[in-house]
């Protein structure tokens, strides 16, 4: 019995201690949200819209608990798989269910995605709060969002403005 109580009071210091890390990347456009919206709403639409992704089909399309497998342009054609948690106006979340920490080296990651009025355009902010794994440290994880994220507002931008 406490064998079990030592094993398990260690495994909460160690959740408690995990090194918690967070992203937050932010784009204006003079595109409406309406605009934004349509091509960042869809859950099931993301490989439309941020480069390195060859498909992402939801199961459930933008439902919330639907499920869908980004299909990355990499070699292998690796996969993540990821979960909606919430849609509500132009604003949705999703967290990573499984996907390899040499593909992206992070655990426990919750993302949300959001559109909002900003003057007579629009802007977007991606959040992320996660864990580094794979063996990465925090800065290796960050830089790995950051870049996600940068060039996926960075291509919503020049897509919804056309």
């Amino acid at each position: 019995m406490f064998r079990l109580l030592g094993h398990t009071a260690a495994a909460l210091v160690c959740f408690a201690t995990a090194q918690a890390a967070e992203v937050t990347e932010s784009i204006t456009t003079t595109a409406s949200p309406k605009v934004v919206w349509a091509l960042v709403g869809p859950f099931e639409g993301i490989s439309g819209w941020l480069p390195g992704t060859l498909s992402s089909p939801a199961d459930h399309g933008s439902t919330v608990g639907s499920v869908r497998v980004l299909t990355l342009k990499a070699p292998g054609n690796p996969t993540v798989t990821e979960k909606l948690t919430a849609h509500k106006g132009h604003s949705y979340s999703y967290a990573i269910l499984a996907v390899d920490p040499k593909v992206l080296p992070v655990s426990g990651y919750t993302s949300t995605i959001s559109v909002s009025k900003d003057g007579t355009g629009s802007k977007i902010t991606w959040h992320a709060d996660f864990q580094p794994a794979g063996g990465a440290d925090e800065a290796t994880a960050d830089k790995a969002l950051t870049g996600l994220y940068q060039s996926g507002l960075a291509n919503i931008k020049t897509m919804a403005e056309k």
